[in-house]
Order: structure tokens, then C-alpha cells, then sequence
């Protein structure tokens, strides 16, 4: 009971003397370490406005304390400046008094000393030089975590100039696409930037410096490659190359570049699985060769250029052909002057003023023509005999006479294809088509007077001799689709190919009720069996052609579904077997072996 009343007695007697003046409470004096010892120089007078509050300071001192009861007797007062001497954080006594009565009042100050950021030294921030005017734009926020070490509480500002930095004026606004400064149309290269680094919670600031700098780019620097040829050895478009052939072209300077080569643009540019260039298989004709071209600091541009190789010539050309008596044949070579060059030479006397790929002859002899790589990959000659024939062309079909002796036994009244009872010879329209013979051979622009092998299906039979021309299935004389007895003039799809030579633009199988057969085995050797692939809706016949559109074996009658063929007697050979059932055909192809 007694403590009770001493604490009331003590409280009673500093109310009352304290009750003229009021110590106001300060805000924590709060400073930066810059040394981050946890000790701080404080000037403790600035306290003293927040103390007094509205009261006079000519009326008042005021003094700091270390201990409660410093304050309260007014003794060991601090003078001026002050060094907290607890690490960090530190409470100091404020006491008020009046000057005319020498009452007091007493209060707090907190001294707080927040550790600075320690920031770490960063590395240059390098670009490389895409046009050569020394400026790029960089990313400056990439060098972040290097400056703050990682520490997420650290802010990073940036700063052209050092007084902008320590006044935190000015700040870069748009850090992560900074062009470096312009000096006289060419960037300030390097450049140093002024770096602020703000701790979020304190509030407490460390500088540094970011050095950008522009480095060249090897494109300046490289020449222009020219494309590699080699001659090829045998003719397969494919051969060895080195391809450091060309580094003097690209380094015309001697720079202390690395150079790679790479088979395509993305590997060049991720420097991806680079290729041997002394020892390399091209592996297409030609090829692009991509070069990446890399200097010392790491900037790198790329170029490229083609390799090929060149064959030998090759002729497309017999090494004998007739002509009509009265007309004239065209050699053609089939190669281009740009190439190649060319000489020819009539029964061993060169040619005056015959140097193009192809010679137009009016007389029988034997020609030479020298073809020679402008490449230097070598020389081809090549001799043909040319013949001049008296044709004959009884039916005056194109063909002539001789050539309508299909079955090759020196009888022209034997070869009747379309089995008409008229001999080939004798009849302007061989295959019973309904397209004239002349109109099939001449569908081959700038043929010779002998007429060429045209065999559009690619069947083996000549168009002249294919009553189905384009292997679809349809007779030539049924593709007529007008009806007008003449299949040349329809052009269903009009695209000024008739519909007789083009199988795309058949119509409907069933329309035209053409059969379909299987036949098996394919090929064969002693007996085919014939197949229809729906119901029989009628008797039929089978007939077997040889490649010349000879009839090799008399029509078999075909009945049911199915039927069996003796093919023993055939040779090995391709066969054409035409199965007929009303007025409609279809024809397959069989190998007999």
C-alpha cells in the first residue's frame, strides 16, 4: 500500500510541475548508414521544432539525454552532434523546461539507422552494331539483378548524367529500349549511365555506373563470295568441296574472324551443328552454302554462297535418223547455248556458221557435232548418220508406208489394227479411233517428216495405233461426247486439250458402260485368269495385242464371270489384253514372263 502511494505521490508531483510546459512527442530521427556499421552522426537540434510544438522557443531549452534520469535532473546533456552508441536503433530523453519558472516536462527521441544498399560493380552491357553507326537499343533492366545481387527490396533507376542521378531528376523513362546518346549522327560509344539503387522499405539510396558500349559488327568487313563449281566425274550431280575455297573472298582484309559454315540459315544463326568445309558432300545441285562470320568480341554476320556441279554434256539424240526425199530433218542437241558451245561437221568437214544446238539438214551424210562445256567441265562428240528415204504414203495419213508395217514382216497387207478388213496402209485412221492418223501424230510440235513416236498413256502403243489415247478406260471414239463423229473437237473443261488425250476429264464409267476386270496372276506364264469385277451383262471376247498392236492370238469367247487364258505359247514380253462385251472395250496391260 505504501509503493501505491509513492507512485501516486511521484505522478502527482510531475503533473504538477510539468504542467505549464508540454514535451511534444518528436517523430524517430531516422537516418542512412553509409558504411552500414550501424552507426550514424545525428544533429539532434532538428528535433527540437516538433518538441516545443506551438510554444516559444524563447521561452524553453531544450536538451537530449542518454538515460531517463540524465534528463530528469538535467545533467550529462548533449551538446550539437550526436553518435548513437547502441547499433541501429537508440532512444534518447528530451527534456523541456521553462526559463522563467524551471519546470520541465520530458520526452522520447528514436534514433533509427537503416542500412544503405550495397550495390555490386556491373559489367559493361555490349550490343552488337547492325547498320554501323554505333548505336543500339538496349535492354538497361537486364543488368538489374547483377546491380541489386539479386535482392528483390532493391529498386534500379537509371541516369544520364551524375547530377541527375544524386538529384533523382531525369530519369531514364524507358529503360528497357535505350538508345545510346547521338554525337554528330553516330552514338556516344561507350556511354556511362548513373545508376540509383532505392531499398523500397528504407528509403536509403546507393550509386553506381552501367557502361554501355556498341561493338562492330563483321559485315562491314565482308566481301562477297562467289559461287564454288566443280565438274562432276560421273554424272551423278553429286561431289566433294572445300568450301574454305572462298574465306580470302570473305575476309578480303585478314580480320581475326572465325568463320563456320552451315547447310542452312537457322544454324547459322544459333551456330548449330557447323559443317567440315574442307571435306564436304553437296547434297543437292546446287546447294546454298550458309557462312557465319564471327569476330572477337562475338558479333557475327552472315553471307552465303551457291555450290553445283557440272556434268558432262549429255545428247539427247539418235545416232541415226531418215528423212523424206525433198524435205528436211532438224538435229537438235537439246542443250542451251548458254551452256555449252557447239560445232558441227558434215562427212569430216566443220560446218561455216553452224555454232547453235541444233542444225536443220537437207542432205544424207554423216554429221558430227562437238558439244564443249563453257564450264570447262569437258567435251562430248557424238556422230549420226542421216539417210534419205523415198516415203511413200499410200493413204496419206502422215505415216508412211514402210512405217504401217507393224507386225515387221515385210507384208503390208497383214496389218489391219483396228479390224476394218483395210490394211494399215491403206487406212487414214489405223486404230478405228474415229481420229484421223494424221491429226494423232501431229499433236508433237516440230516433229520431222517421219513421223515420231507419240504414245500419250505412255501404254508403249502409238497414239495412231491406241484406240484409247489417254489410257482412261473410255475408247477414243466414245470420249465424242458432242456426238459429232469427230472426239477432236470436245474439250469438256475447256482448257484446249481434247478430252480424248486427257484422262482427268473422263466422265462417268458407267455413262459409257465401260467393264472392269481384274486379271491375276500379273505377270504370268502359263495361264491368266479374267475376272469381271460386277455381274456379266453379256458375251464377250478377249483379244491379245503385242506392244506393235498386233493381234497375237485369235479372239477367245468370254462367258460368265471369269475365264482362263492358256498364255503358254506367248514370249516373255508386254501384252495388251482388250476384253470386249457389246460395244464397249477395256484394255489392260499383262506381262508374261
Amino acid at each position: 500500500m505504501k509503493q501505491k502511494l509513492l507512485y501516486l505521490f511521484l505522478f502527482l508531483t510531475i503533473s504538477i510541475t510539468s504542467f505549464a510546459q508540454v514535451a511534444n512527442q518528436p517523430n524517430a530521427y531516422v537516418v542512412c548508414d553509409d558504411d552500414n556499421d550501424g552507426f550514424a552522426l545525428f544533429d539532434l537540434t532538428i528535433a527540437d521544432a516538433q518538441v516545443l510544438g506551438s510554444q516559444s522557443a524563447i521561452d524553453f531549452t531544450i536538451t537530449y539525454h542518454e538515460t531517463q534520469s540524465n534528463a530528469t535532473n538535467g545533467t550529462t546533456a548533449i551538446n550539437g552532434s550526436y553518435m548513437n552508441i547502441t547499433s541501429g536503433f537508440q532512444i534518447l530523453y528530451v527534456r523541456l523546461e521553462a526559463n522563467a519558472t524551471g519546470n520541465y516536462a520530458l520526452t522520447e527521441l528514436a534514433l533509427v539507422v537503416n542500412p544503405t544498399p550495397i550495390v555490386t560493380a556491373s559489367t559493361s552491357l555490349e550490343l552488337c552494331d547492325d547498320n554501323a553507326d554505333e548505336t543500339a537499343v538496349f535492354d538497361l533492366t537486364v543488368k538489374d539483378t547483377e546491380i541489386t545481387n539479386g535482392n528483390t527490396d532493391w529498386s534500379v533507376t537509371y541516369y544520364e548524367t551524375n547530377a541527375d542521378a544524386q538529384a533523382q531528376t531525369n530519369v531514364i523513362t524507358n529503360p528497357t529500349a535505350y538508345t545510346n546518346n547521338s554525337v554528330n549522327g553516330y552514338g556516344a560509344n561507350p556511354q556511362t549511365l548513373f545508376v540509383v539503387v532505392t531499398d523500397i522499405n528504407t528509403g536509403c539510396v546507393d550509386y553506381t555506373t552501367l557502361t554501355i558500349r556498341v561493338l562492330p559488327n563483321p559485315s562491314s568487313a565482308i566481301g562477297t563470295p562467289s559461287d564454288i563449281m566443280l565438274c562432276d566425274d560421273d554424272n551423278d550431280g553429286i561431289t566433294d568441296f572445300d568450301l574454305t575455297l572462298n574465306e580470302g573472298e570473305i575476309n578480303p582484309s585478314g580480320e581475326p574472324f572465325t568463320l563456320s559454315y552451315f547447310i542452312n540459315e537457322a544454324d547459322a544463326l544459333g551456330n548449330f551443328v557447323p559443317l567440315d568445309p574442307t571435306n564436304f558432300t553437296n547434297i543437292s545441285n546446287p546447294q546454298t552454302i550458309y557462312v557465319r562470320v564471327e569476330g572477337l568480341s562475338g558479333c557475327f554476320a552472315l553471307t552465303d554462297f551457291d555450290i553445283y556441279v557440272t556434268s558432262l554434256p549429255e545428247l539427247n539424240i539418235e545416232s541415226s535418223y531418215a528423212f523424206c526425199a525433198g524435205d528436211t530433218l532438224v538435229l537438235d542437241t537439246e542443250l542451251s547455248t548458254s551452256d555449252y558451245s557447239f560445232q558441227w561437221v558434215f562427212n569430216g568437214n566443220p560446218i561455216p556458221g553452224e555454232a547453235q544446238s541444233s542444225i536443220t539438214v537437207i542432205q544424207p551424210g554423216l554429221y558430227n557435232v562437238t558439244v564443249i562445256a563453257l564450264s570447262g567441265c569437258g567435251a562430248v562428240t557424238t556422230m549420226i548418220n542421216v539417210e534419205e528415204v523415198i516415203c511413200t504414203d499410200a493413204d496419206n495419213d502422215g505415216v508412211i508406208d514402210s512405217d504401217e508395217d507393224v507386225n515387221g514382216n515385210g507384208n503390208l497387207e497383214d496389218d489391219d489394227t483396228d479390224g476394218d478388213d483395210i490394211p494399215n496402209y491403206l487406212d487414214d485412221d489405223d486404230d478405228g479411233d474415229g481420229v484421223a492418223t494424221s491429226v494423232e501424230i501431229n499433236i508433237v510440235l516440230g516433229r520431222n517428216t517421219i513421223h515420231p513416236f507419240v504414245d500419250t498413256d505412255n501404254d508403249l502403243i502409238e497414239n495412231y495405233l491406241d484406240d484409247d489415247d489417254d489410257g482412261d478406260g473410255i475408247l477414243t471414239i466414245d470420249e465424242d461426247y458432242n456426238d459429232n463423229g469427230d472426239p477432236t473437237d470436245d474439250d469438256t473443261n475447256s482448257n484446249t486439250i481434247p478430252d480424248y488425250l486427257e484422262s482427268s476429264v473422263a466422265l462417268s464409267l458407267n455413262e459409257f458402260n465401260v467393264t472392269r476386270f481384274n486379271m491375276f496372276p500379273n505377270p504370268a506364264k502359263e495361264n491368266v485368269t479374267i475376272q469381271l469385277a460386277t455381274s456379266n451383262f453379256g458375251t464377250g471376247n478377249v483379244n491379245i495385242f503385242n506392244i506393235q498392236g498386233k493381234a497375237i492370238l485369235k479372239p477367245i469367247n468370254f462367258e460368265g464371270n471369269s475365264s482362263v487364258l492358256d498364255i503358254s505359247n506367248l514370249e516373255s514380253g508386254l501384252y495388251f489384253v482388250e476384253l470386249t462385251i457389246g460395244n464397249t472395250a477395256t484394255v489392260q496391260k499383262l506381262i508374261v514372263n
